[in-house]
């Protein structure tokens, strides 16, 4: 269990010994954040038969409700998977006649539907209703890596508990690598931080991403990167923002990459506030549509984001 959920741990804890657990949940947090980890234990704790007790309670882990937990083979608990990275309105049905039945075993009922993000507009208008009208000794419980993508009619029905994750020197001792002590380390940077392999394919990238928004030369090389790498567009964003940061004085630390990026961006004619700020918006408005419109082409989206960029580039009104 990450170590930055105690209050989390604790505060569920103190609502199952008081019994005032709330009837949907919804935790949200970045990728990696813990969340999945806290909603498993807290369905082990809601069904265990035999709680080890103190200040956060602990799953016995030996009952025959645990057992069959662990096994994936409990009858009154049920998980919601996506299907073809869609969580479609068959799915949410399933949730509400689960619902409908008595529990077989245990005294609560409870659901857990991962990548809440992923439900259709009709999914989560059917989830609405089972929500509207819970039955008794239910517990729901939803996470999720984009909340401000659910409907706010839904968020409204759950209570909310955020994740959030220490960053920079503090996250690096949580998971034991070294950052040089960067401020603006999060857990978005883990796998490059926890992987030498991908840690090496991201200095790459930056490399040739930089030397094409100094010199505007190898778009397609860069477009292949980004398109053949689950962390393409983070890694896009990730560049641009520190070059912002360069440019604002903000530099995080003096590593010798850092000091060869804040020479380029210092040397180009082509960089200056107005033209990171554009591109910047343009590279979240692209990540923002890639998360939430799931028939997207993304191929396309990567390709247009790289035309927009070099109209940026070229464009003599950003140019101060």
């Amino acid at each position: 269990m990450k170590k930055w959920l105690t209050k989390e741990l604790l505060l569920f804890s103190q609502h199952i010994t008081h019994g005032n657990l709330p009837h949907a949940i919804l935790i949200s947090g970045v990728k990696s954040s813990g969340k999945e980890d806290l909603a498993n234990w807290l369905v082990q704790v809601i069904q265990c038969k035999q709680v080890v007790l103190g200040e956060i309670l602990q799953p016995c882990n030996a009952c025959k409700h645990c057992n069959l937990l662990l096994k994936k083979n409990y009858p009154d608990h049920l998980r919601v998977i996506p299907d073809k990275n869609l969580l479609g309105i068959d799915s949410i049905r399933k949730v509400s006649h689960f619902f409908e039945k008595t529990a077989q075993i245990g005294k609560i009922k409870t659901v857990h539907i991962p990548n809440a993000e992923k439900m259709t507009i009709s999914a989560a208008n059917a989830l609405l209703k089972t929500l509207e009208e819970p039955t008794d000794n239910s517990v729901i419980i939803l996470s999720t890596n984009e909340r401000d993508t659910l409907l706010p009619t839904l968020i409204s029905r759950c209570r909310l508990y955020e994740i959030r994750p220490p960053s920079g020197k503090l996250l690096a001792q949580h998971i034991s690598v070294n950052n040089d002590s960067n401020p603006f380390t999060n857990l978005s940077h883990l796998p490059e931080l926890s992987s030498h392999e991908i840690a090496e394919q991201y200095t790459t990238f930056e490399q040739e991403f930089l030397s094409y928004l100094t010199q505007q030369e190898g778009m397609m090389l860069v477009i292949n990167m980004v398109t053949n790498s689950p962390y393409g567009l983070r890694w896009v964003e990730k560049v641009v923002v520190k070059a912002m940061r360069d440019v604002y004085g903000w530099t995080d630390n003096n590593t010798k990459a850092t000091a060869s990026l804040s020479n380029e961006i210092s040397t180009s004619t082509r960089l200056n506030n107005d033209t990171l700020w554009h591109i910047y918006q343009k590279v979240i408005a692209t990540i923002s549509q890639c998360r939430t419109l799931s028939q997207i082409n993304h191929q396309f989206m990567i390709e247009k984001l790289f035309v927009d960029i070099d109209n940026s580039l070229t464009n003599d009104k950003f140019k101060g």
